[in-house]
């Protein structure tokens, strides 16, 4: 049976006076820690629960994190003073979750190989594929797999960031075959040092990020190296009526300062915000 989160690590290392974060909260089943932030929303407050039976991602879909083997937090900060910034929000939180990985992984002394799929997703290249395993089925045909997902929701002057990250979830908990956990991807880590290490590198990053100017541009930068949907073919799923046409097709090729994607479909640029997009796909091979 896997064992309980030690709240005081979390506390002593993340709250004041030596931590970034006003208040740490830890606790036991939620339905979702969006919605228990959401309840309280407090600038630079951190929960963090045991399990959760009803998280929420985007379009109201639903994610379930067996207890004991996954990360689920929500990390609650002041909303940038720019509207035109907030379409960063997740993008910015991704790229946090993939410094406290990377970092880990460091430390482990097994890189991994980290990368974000725009808007809210963190993939990270299974073991079997780092080793060169072509033939390996573990990794299903895909080169990188999903090992945590993000929910950015709004509140009174605040913003919620949730965020979920497969730990140790074996192969058979897994919600879809795409995805993956830390642990089957390579890197042994305790979810305390996850929450640290991901809650740590968000603090910075989004410190940097409500900075704007200049800082916002590095981050901008940072992002778009990181992100794997860039420089691919894709195809979007679109919201709509049933029977009418809501794919399309083209090559990733830029953010724009909103945070949307800049698609080439057939020599024309087209953007897309994250809010108006249900799927982000690679596009099928001819």
């Amino acid at each position: 049976m896997p064992g309980s989160l030690e709240q005081s690590v979390l506390v002593d290392t993340l709250a004041p006076p030596t931590g970034p974060w006003t208040r740490v909260d830890v606790v036991a089943l939620v339905g979702s820690t969006n919605a228990v932030s959401l309840v309280e929303p407090v600038p630079w407050r951190l929960v963090v629960a045991e399990a959760q039976e009803a998280g929420r991602g985007r379009h109201a879909r639903v994610w379930v994190s067996p207890p004991g083997t996954s990360v689920a937090m929500s990390l609650t900060v002041p909303l940038p003073e720019r509207v035109a910034d907030w379409g960063w929000i997740p993008l910015v939180t991704g790229l946090a979750v993939r410094d406290g990985l990377v970092r880990l992984s460091q430390e482990a002394g097994d890189p991994l190989e980290v990368v974000l799929k725009w808007p809210n997703d963190v993939l990270v290249r299974p073991r079997s594929a780092r080793a060169g395993d072509a033939d390996d089925v573990s990794t299903g045909g895909e080169e990188f797999r999903k090992v945590c997902g993000i929910l950015c929701e709004g509140g009174d002057g605040v913003v919620v960031a949730g965020v979920g990250v497969n730990v140790t979830v074996p192969a058979e908990e897994l919600p879809v075959p795409t995805a993956t956990s830390l642990h089957l991807a390579g890197l042994s880590v305790s979810r305390e040092d996850v929450v640290v290490g991901v809650a740590e590198a968000f603090a910075d990053r989004y410190s940097t990020f409500l900075a704007g100017a200049d800082a916002l541009d590095g981050l901008r930068r940072d992002y778009r190296e990181a992100c794997s949907t860039l420089g691919a073919e894709v195809r979007i799923h679109l919201p709509g009526a049933p029977g009418t046409p809501r794919d399309v097709r083209g090559r990733a090729v830029d953010l724009d300062l909103a945070g949307c994607l800049v698609l080439d479909v057939d020599g024309v640029r087209r953007t897309f915000a994250a809010g108006d997009v249900v799927h982000v796909r690679p596009a099928e091979r001819a």
